[in-house]
């Protein structure tokens, strides 16, 4: 379902620490709560900026909006908001929730997480011609993948017929080149075209995914710029068609959108993906993790009964929970690829108060394990 390296970002877990029911974070008065040293974020900063964004622009702003708090994909609070857009305007045929968004910087960033977890080098993505130029940069570049652009000799682009064309181009890529193709990306409305697909259209689309097992990418950034007369197919997102009467795998359809056109603010930098497919929407949260700290060796404090059973990167593990019931969080070696276990990056530049607290409890940890045996 997902390439091999997206099947690796998917395992990865990078975004665990961001997931499940949000911690108390540290309060200097009581003294209570989670120490965290895992975000490279400078909080030296955050009085100062958050002072004065409450006087220029918003004197409400919470003090977590400047921290990534509930990870880099997108807070609870702006992706249930996705949740109702969608819900809204792109009338989709089965519940969105916010567990199904992932946000990144802009829908540029998404395509390239699409096409890095869906192909191997050398797969193809498949598209129709005319289409956006840009996909060249956002696509091919990151990925290595293999842009695959059919040709319609004038049939129509948006009629159910032009599956025929899109098969064409996929078997003679297959049987003549060898190119596995991944993906279908299409433009819904199109950019140059200006044009929206039809429901029956789409659903010919979906059809041919599920026949080849290949996955749909439906890029619906303009679905709110659309000026519909009584003679054109007004905007109808790929969402709003359950796949399942169709026999289509829900898992192979995927919906990017942002606010770059429709919110008119292109350098906000905010994009989402759409999708069912949890593989896919684990590989993203993964990619979207983004120097204020030092590299600490604890690994006196693992323990040696699960390093000689599992080894030491399950120990290391188990080290890292033990740590979080003390109420420390931080990253270990495992995610910067370290050469022995044991290692946790710590972050300095937090409030004087919790770095204390927080460094005390480490201290205090690492003289009370000497060596588990």
């Amino acid at each position: 379902m997902l390439s091999t390296r997206g099947e690796i970002y998917a395992k990865a877990g990078l975004a665990d620490g961001y997931l499940g029911p949000p911690k108390t974070v540290f309060d200097k008065d009581t003294k209570q709560g989670v120490v965290s040293f895992s975000n490279a974020e400078n909080f030296l900063m955050q009085d100062i900026m958050l002072e004065y964004i409450r006087t220029q622009v918003s004197s409400s702003l919470d003090r977590t909006t400047l921290t990534y708090h509930e990870g880099p994909f997108g807070s609870s609070r702006l992706r249930t908001a996705m949740t109702n857009l969608i819900t809204s305007y792109f009338h989709p045929a089965t519940p969105i929730s916010p567990n199904n968004i992932v946000f990144a910087n802009g829908v540029t960033s998404l395509n390239a997480i699409s096409a890095l977890n869906l192909t191997n080098p050398g797969d193809g993505i498949l598209l129709g011609q005319p289409i956006y130029g840009s996909f060249t940069g956002d696509l091919r570049v990151p990925s290595e993948c293999q842009l695959i652009y059919t040709p319609f000799h004038g049939d129509d682009p948006f009629s159910p017929d032009a599956v025929t064309r899109y098969e064409e181009t996929f078997l003679k890529a297959r049987d003549e080149t060898g190119v596995t193709i991944r993906a279908l990306l299409i433009c819904n409305p199109h950019n140059p075209l200006g044009r929206c697909y039809s429901r029956e259209t789409l659903e010919a689309l979906l059809l041919f995914c599920q026949k080849y097992q290949i996955h749909l990418i439906s890029d619906e950034v303009y679905a709110l710029s659309v000026y519909s007369n009584d003679d054109s197919v007004g905007f109808i997102s790929v969402l709003s068609i359950d796949p399942v009467p169709l026999g289509v795998d829900p898992a192979l359809i995927h919906v990017l959108y942002g606010m770059s056109k429709d919110f008119a603010a292109a350098g906000l930098r905010l994009g989402c993906l759409i999708s069912r497919n949890q593989g896919l929407l684990q590989a993203a949260l993964s990619m979207s993790i983004a120097g204020f700290f030092l590299w600490i060796d604890l690994s006196k404090c693992l323990d040696n009964t699960i390093v000689g059973s599992q080894g030491e990167w399950a120990a290391e593990l188990d080290l890292s929970r033990r740590l979080q019931q003390i109420g420390v969080v931080m990253s270990s070696g495992y995610a910067y690829h370290n050469e022995v276990a044991g290692w946790f990056r710590v972050i300095f530049s937090v409030e004087v108060e919790s770095l204390k607290v927080g460094l005390s409890r480490i201290i205090e940890f690492y003289n009370s394990s000497g060596t588990i045996a």
